[in-house]
């Protein structure tokens, strides 16, 4: 078989080789398109990414993996300053079989050889890229057997749902969300979900939620000029008395008083490190991303 490579193909070319899409700010948006093995990646802003599973927050410090087949839907808005850089490959050249299609942390190998994609030719990226995806596929395999389960189907099993309800509160902190909420996108009872939720990840639905908040508004207390308690509300939490004393008791300092925190007139407006609501459905046709 011969394989191709490209940057920025035509759309009805880029089913048939090894491409990255790259998008620029603008105004674009991807509805119902059925995709090769991609990974999805921001260099900045953000970008919702919905499949027929969920829907997936993916930010500068995360990225996502779909298989071949998996049909998504995507919307970008200029004004976000979102900039895409997306792996696509072409049928064939990753054999790894299938992925967990999951959030998975920039700080990794994967994440490394995306980042250093513009210095080296792009066909050894690639094949570093297919490496890199086998090497996590291995290491997902063995992360699911340490999940709760006598079988290992059951195990594989409560990986995928517990991941499920992980990315389900790693996007939609904004949303008022309760255990039973969670619950329910992971199709657990709440019970049963609060203690495997904790065994999994050695830490309650709900305190993920809270830490996941207070990360984002640290963010966007360095990178906005919004007020304290638009931040506290934008981001999930109702009272700023409480945020205020759980934000200093985590980072050291109350959110007035962020190191870098700016009032200046260039800071208003600025390019946000997330984005705080769920955008409107995506359109009909495919233009970018």
């Amino acid at each position: 078989m011969t394989y191709r490579f490209a940057v920025n193909p035509r759309w009805t070319d880029l089913p048939h080789c090894s491409a990255i899409v790259h998008g620029l700010p603008r105004d674009y948006y991807v509805s119902d398109y059925v995709t090769t093995l991609s990974i999805k990646t921001v260099r900045r802003g953000s970008a919702w990414y919905e499949t027929r599973q969920g829907r997936y927050l993916v930010t500068p410090d995360t990225f996502l993996v779909l298989n071949e087949g998996q049909q998504y839907s995507m919307e970008v808005e200029a004004s976000s300053n979102t900039e895409t850089f997306c792996p696509f490959f072409q049928p064939g050249f990753v054999r790894a079989g299938e992925f967990s299609e999951r959030l998975y942390p920039m700080q990794s190998r994967i994440g490394r050889t995306i980042r250093s994609i513009p210095i080296g030719p792009l066909e050894d990226s690639f094949y570093e890229l297919a490496d890199a995806l086998v090497e996590l596929r291995d290491g997902t395999r063995r992360e699911m057997q340490s999940f709760p389960g006598l079988r290992a189907s059951t195990r594989e099993e409560m990986y995928r749902r517990l991941y499920f309800a992980r990315d389900f509160l790693h996007s939609c902190y904004g949303q008022p969300l309760t255990v039973a909420d969670v619950a329910n996108v992971a199709a657990i009872s709440h019970f049963h979900f609060q203690r495997m939720f904790k065994s999994a990840f050695g830490v309650s639905a709900m305190q993920f939620l809270q830490q996941r908040r207070l990360e984002v508004a640290r963010q966007l207390l360095a990178a906005t000029s919004d007020d304290v308690t638009t931040i506290c509300h934008s981001v999930g939490f109702e009272s700023l008395g409480s945020f205020s004393a759980l934000f200093k008791r985590r980072f050291g300092y109350s959110p007035s008083c962020h190191p870098e925190r700016s009032e200046g007139p260039g800071r208003k407006g600025g390019a946000k490190t997330e984005a705080l609501n769920h955008p409107s459905p995506p359109g009909p046709s495919l233009r970018s991303g």
